[in-house]
């Protein structure tokens, strides 16, 4: 979540996010700068509520902005069997022996994911909108729109962590579906390739289950332009709305 986005209506939001878009020189590169080389040498597993999206039609949509973005990207694509919405991130998986906020070991994991299925089943299924295409200054992205059922299970999910253990800092969650990293190149070519994909209507998508995941690199050798090719999305376990497990 970008910090600097003030916490207003998503609409608002978004629009803040591509007006900033409009403004920059230079994207950024975030998989190469050296606190993230530092924390993905230290803590690779990613601990994370997902949506993951499945449905044939959304990952059309979402394969024709990639395909439209790929020449601007330094990195290849999220692949098409991992496009998901970020739920909640709940931090990384311990290798290192001792505790930190938002580090956990696999067993603590168990009573957070039987709690937070206590309260999906008091969800039922919604839809929300996918599209049009937006960007952060690093990754180019799909917006996700709905009636505040996403932020809703977002604190609903935080509710199952001990307070003292939440990751920090904490910020509104701003839906969406990553695309793919730009890594740093002029911002003016890539701001052209969107400008008429966010006049691209959205398109429905079902909410109907989270997954907790475990996700981390695999081992190499691989160049780093290649590493959402080569990393993995393990499902600890899938968490149905509206339905007791």
């Amino acid at each position: 979540m970008d910090r600097t986005l003030p916490g207003k209506s998503l609409e608002w939001q978004f629009d803040a996010l591509w007006q900033r878009f409009e403004r920059l020189s230079y994207t950024t590169d975030t998989l190469r700068n050296l606190p993230t080389r530092i924390r993905r040498w230290l803590m690779p597993v990613n601990v994370s509520f997902i949506i993951p999206i499945k449905d044939q039609a959304v990952c059309d949509y979402l394969s024709r902005a990639q395909q439209a973005l790929k020449p601007h990207m330094a990195y290849a694509p999220q692949p098409a069997d991992r496009l998901h919405i970020t739920l909640f991130e709940l931090g990384f998986l311990r290798s290192i022996p001792f505790q930190l906020r938002g580090v956990w070991s696999r067993r603590q994991l168990d009573p957070i994911a039987d709690l937070v299925g206590q309260y999906m089943s008091l969800v039922k299924p919604f839809e929300v909108q996918i599209g049009p295409v937006n960007a952060f200054p690093n990754v180019a992205i799909v917006e996700v729109h709905d009636l505040g059922k996403l932020r809703l299970l977002n604190g609903v999910v935080s509710q199952a962590v001990p307070p003292l253990q939440l990751p920090l800092p904490r910020f509104p969650m701003v839906p969406h579906v990553t695309l793919g990293f730009f890594g740093r190149r002029p911002a003016a070519p890539i701001r052209n390739s969107i400008r008429p994909m966010r006049n691209w209507p959205p398109i429905p998508f079902l909410v109907d289950h989270v997954d907790l995941t475990l996700y981390y690199p695999q081992a190499g050798p691989y160049s780093l332009s290649q590493i959402l090719q080569h990393s993995v999305e393990e499902v600890i376990v899938t968490l149905p709305l509206g339905t007791t497990r």
